[in-house]
């Protein structure tokens, strides 16, 4: 079964670069970003979480390299509505001054609505977000996120075994600044239930940043840590 599954996700990584012309190599970036988020989930319709990150450049501009772009702190205060909806309000802090002077830090204020059902052995959600971007300029954004994850073994997720996650989102940017721009991103990631309270994760993504006009193509490798308490 694991063997299975590692050629499928092989093939749904090929399927996101196979997919699109890469017409804009010369803008071609890598990305690496770790994740370690904790979920505090109350008894009532009330839950918190709070995550530290990073992101670390690993190939720009023609050029191979390893270098911090960012860290980050963000945290959602989020209330069940309905039987498969959340309401969220977020806030994320990066800290980019630090790692190069030519960069500004952001305060990024987040509205959410997330909804989520299971059919069987799939979830299927949906991610509504609104978003404010505060640094040397202003910028609004609009995403919606469609994700399906999936056990690898049984009908659910249970202790030391594996579930795949795949997803794709849409996020259309404007600002007094600048101007409109859409972008499209397609997902996959591997997880593992490393215990009752805790999962792991692995994943790829690849974005095309503004591919109505002067395309570029963006790869991220995440790892994420997450904890329920």
């Amino acid at each position: 079964m694991t063997t299975s599954f590692f050629k499928f996700l092989f093939f749904g990584i090929c399927l996101v670069f196979i997919s699109f012309p890469m017409r804009a190599q010369d803008a071609f970036s890598a990305f690496l970003e770790p994740e370690i988020s904790i979920n505090w989930n109350r008894p009532n319709r009330w839950s918190f979480n709070f995550a530290i990150g990073n992101r670390d450049i690993l190939h720009e501009r023609q050029e191979t390299q390893f270098s911090v772009q960012h860290l980050e702190l963000t945290h959602f205060t989020s209330y069940e509505v309905g039987f498969y909806g959340k309401l969220s309000l977020g806030l994320r802090y990066r800290f980019r001054e630090m790692f190069d002077n030519a960069n500004h830090n952001e305060v990024r204020i987040i509205q959410q609505y997330a909804r989520e059902r299971s059919f069987n052995r799939v979830a299927v959600a949906h991610r509504f977000r609104l978003e404010e971007r505060f640094r040397d300029r202003t910028t609004f954004r609009n995403r919606y996120r469609f994700s399906v994850e999936f056990p690898l073994n049984g009908d659910r997720v249970n202790r030391n075994e594996f579930f795949l996650v795949t997803e794709t989102e849409a996020l259309w940017s404007l600002g007094k600044q600048e101007k409109p721009s859409l972008e499209q991103r397609f997902g996959v990631s591997l997880g593992r239930a490393i215990s009752k309270d805790a999962k792991l994760e692995l994943g790829t993504e690849y974005r095309l940043d503004d591919y109505m006009k002067e395309t570029a193509g963006e790869l991220f490798i995440s790892t994420q840590l997450s904890i329920s308490i």
